[in-house]
């Protein structure tokens, strides 16, 4: 139940209204003994019950597909800021657009794309509907909390996850290379994740170093960390910086492994794009495009060029949105654009100019938050992915 509490905060105490998703002669005790994807799956239905007739969902991958069961979701839950207008659009990529616009409205769209819906991504479209229930639960609360009070006090577990920690997670479940990440730290313990993505990183790894979980309980610790030390091997041969991170480490769940999630997910991101000679883009090469983009636009005129990724000057997400319209011409409403004489309206033209950034189809993890505050490593892969789109178009 620790996944379920950490991960969604799925437990009686915050949520008492979960009571309503339990079926006829079961009692509280059953919502500890479901998986997160069961709870959510009946919360959904329940949803969906409210709202329409005939849709009804067993998983988070085709029966989403077409865009109806979000629609209806949406509704049932926000009905004062959504509506039923995506279903009016034929062509699929509109209506997820749509649907992606009024999730911003609400402010849970994190991370999730109109092509991660359309494709079925199941990690994906699972964290968007636990992001939907944690904000909008809609279940409806009666008088009746007196009999589930002694029952919930020992269930409840919270969890604090920074948004570092959340970006490494969605990242990693973005990858499709095996279980859920629910518990960043808890989760790559036993090591196979990470050896998955150094597999992804170098083309090949020796399979037969490779301990696959689950592990009987006698074998766990030492299964684990053989894993963990060969993970801390490939990523020096990869190049990483890994001085004070050793494979116990990793094992024990301690935070240091946040610098290799780092090193990771900057090397796959820098890898996706190549110099001429093979060789992946550089920092440099990617602010150097970015600014002959900004002076060659005849509007733009260079009016948003930055020296570093420590730029003080990217904290207004202006050369962000200036990138994006360069990219797609006319993407961005600078009517919509803020003055970032407040923090507050920074934040607004961050969280636009992120949604944005995906419309255009760069899939980024940063948050509004990274952008306001300028930091400096998301905004780095942030342009980095709209550069890959940009290359791309081209």
């Amino acid at each position: 139940s620790s996944g379920i509490n950490a991960e969604y905060g799925l437990n009686l105490r915050c949520n008492p209204g979960l009571r309503h998703l339990l079926q006829e002669n079961e009692g509280p005790a059953k919502l500890l003994a479901l998986t997160p994807e069961d709870i959510l799956i009946r919360w959904v239905n329940f949803q969906l019950k409210r709202v329409c007739d005939n849709r009804r969902i067993r998983g988070f991958n085709r029966e989403l597909q077409d865009g109806a069961v979000y629609t209806y979701l949406l509704t049932a839950v926000a009905p004062q800021q959504t509506d039923l207008l995506p279903l009016q659009k034929h062509d699929l990529e509109e209506r997820m657009d749509l649907i992606l616009e009024y999730a911003d409205r609400l402010e849970v769209r994190d991370f999730i794309s109109s092509r991660d819906i359309l494709k079925g991504n199941t990690k994906l479209n699972m964290a968007f509907i636990a992001n939907l229930f944690n904000n909008y639960p809609s279940l409806d609360w009666e008088e009746q909390e007196d009999q589930f009070d002694e029952f919930t006090t020992d269930i409840v577990i919270e969890v604090e996850e920074t948004r570092e920690e959340k970006s490494f997670r969605h990242w990693l479940n973005s990858l499709n290379l095996g279980p859920v990440v629910s518990y960043l730290f808890e989760d790559l313990k036993d090591g196979f994740i990470l050896l998955k993505v150094c597999e992804m990183l170098l083309g090949e790894i020796d399979e037969d170093r490779v301990n696959e979980p689950p592990f009987k309980q006698s074998q766990f610790m030492y299964k684990s960390i053989e894993n963990c030390n060969y993970c801390i091997e490939l990523g020096q041969q990869i190049g990483f910086k890994l001085v004070g991170l050793g494979g116990r480490d990793i094992s024990s769940g301690n935070k240091l492994v946040l610098s290799l999630l780092w090193q990771m997910m900057r090397h796959y991101t820098l890898s996706l794009m190549t110099t001429p000679s093979g060789k992946p883009l550089t920092e440099d090469e990617i602010i150097e495009w970015c600014n002959s983009k900004i002076r060659r636009d005849k509007v733009k005129n260079g009016r948003s060029c930055f020296k570093n990724f420590r730029d003080p000057g990217l904290k207004d997400s202006r050369a962000l949105m200036d990138i994006i319209d360069i990219i797609q011409p006319g993407s961005i409403g600078y009517d919509l654009v803020l003055a970032s004489d407040n923090e507050e309206n920074m934040m607004d033209n961050a969280r636009y100019a992120l949604t944005m950034a995906r419309k255009v189809g760069a899939t980024v993890f940063a948050l509004p938050e990274d952008i306001v505050e300028g930091n400096h490593k998301m905004l780095c892969l942030v342009f980095a992915r709209l550069m890959k789109v940009g290359l791309s178009d081209n």
